[in-house]
């Protein structure tokens, strides 16, 4: 099947193309392709979350999703000559880099890239690509970095591994 609704526990797991130790899924969540969908170790997917695959969703290590992320790898092509849309995608892969931390009510669009150690505050809207260790809010909006003494003082200490349980 190419698609997952109302997924809890481990069922859809045995379904995406690559997986990491220790994933935990909080809650109900949509993923569409999820032979398409690459996650890397100790990632945590929060409540409501929607994944469209169809381009290619690679999600590195470490990675934090808070409630009701929206991922998008494809979008109709409105260019065409049909209105308002036609039944063609226009596919652009996204990858999410290790340690990024996703709050809640975000939206990643096809095509982009999120650095490493990167943070994606609430209702984030990312239409292009994010650089490593930035924070970021609104529509793209950097509004500063991770210092290199926060990451120097992190560095092997990761979420997943401390809270293993959460």
């Amino acid at each position: 099947t190419n698609a997952v609704d109302d997924l809890v526990g481990c069922y859809w797991k045995t379904q995406v193309r690559k997986k990491g130790k220790d994933l935990r899924i909080h809650g109900k969540i949509k993923i569409l392709q999820p032979n398409k969908l690459v996650i890397g170790d100790y990632c945590r997917i929060g409540k409501g979350t929607f994944l469209f695959c169809y381009g290619g969703l690679t999600i590195g290590n470490n990675v934090q999703f808070s409630r009701n992320i929206t991922v998008y790898t494809a979008n109709h092509d409105f260019r065409s000559d049909v209105l308002p849309y036609d039944n063609k995608y226009i596919v652009g892969a996204v990858t999410i880099e290790d340690n990024v931390w996703v709050g809640m009510n975000v939206s990643i669009l096809p095509g982009v890239t999120i650095g490493k150690n990167s943070v994606l505050g609430m209702n984030a809207i990312i239409t292009k690509d994010v650089p490593e260790n930035a924070i970021v809010v609104g529509n793209n909006r950097i509004i500063g970095y991770r210092t290199e003494e926060q990451l120097k003082n992190a560095e092997g200490r990761y979420f997943g591994e401390l809270f293993p349980n959460s």
